[in-house]
């Protein structure tokens, strides 16, 4: 069991590596596109004709890569009320509760995104001419990313820190409280 844990934990690091790798790259690129439309548009009075659907492709796939980085890295919003009294340890059995519930919502996000990709394989974009799957496909590749980013922190770390957001985390280091 152990070795499945490193197995699966080094992987998880490999893909985390590529997964900020791509953010940055998309961010990039997404800016660059913007500043190349904005110029040709305005300068040359010559329009990109395929630019505005490449940022929506580039953007999508940013905000689901991103989306599973913030949970990897406990920058996600939550509402943190409640949070105190799930620190208490007669409250585990409602952090492991919490856990299995998120992760049944995002296996129902990713079955349903799936079954998106597979409508959208028909339509293509119309400027670029590519099929609108590539832009959907970001929604299960996010939601697939997250999980394996869920399941990690689940098995490394315990349930009460998986959905910890950035605010608890920060005032947990302030205060002195783990």
């Amino acid at each position: 069991m152990d070795s499945f844990r490193s197995l699966f934990f080094r992987i998880d690091d490999v893909i985390a590596s590529i997964e900020d790798l791509l953010v940055i790259v998309l961010h990039g690129l997404i800016a660059g596109l913007v500043v190349l439309a904005v110029a040709l548009r305005y300068v040359f009075n010559n329009p990109l004709t395929w630019g505005e659907e490449l940022i929506v492709a580039l953007l999508t796939w940013m905000v689901f890569l991103g989306a599973a980085a913030a949970v990897r890295s406990q920058m996600h919003i939550r509402i943190d009320v409640m949070a105190p009294i799930f620190r208490k340890t007669a409250f585990n059995w409602l952090n492991a509760l919490t856990v299995v519930i998120g992760a049944i919502i995002i296996i129902v996000a990713i079955w349903a995104c799936y079954d998106q990709v597979l409508q959208e394989l028909v339509v293509d974009s119309p400027m670029m001419g590519v099929s609108k799957a590539w832009f959907a496909a970001a929604m299960p590749a996010g939601l697939i990313l997250m999980l394996t980013h869920v399941l990690r922190a689940w098995m490394e770390q315990g349930a009460a820190p998986v959905f910890r957001g950035e605010t608890e985390v920060l005032v947990m280091k302030e205060g002195g409280v783990e």
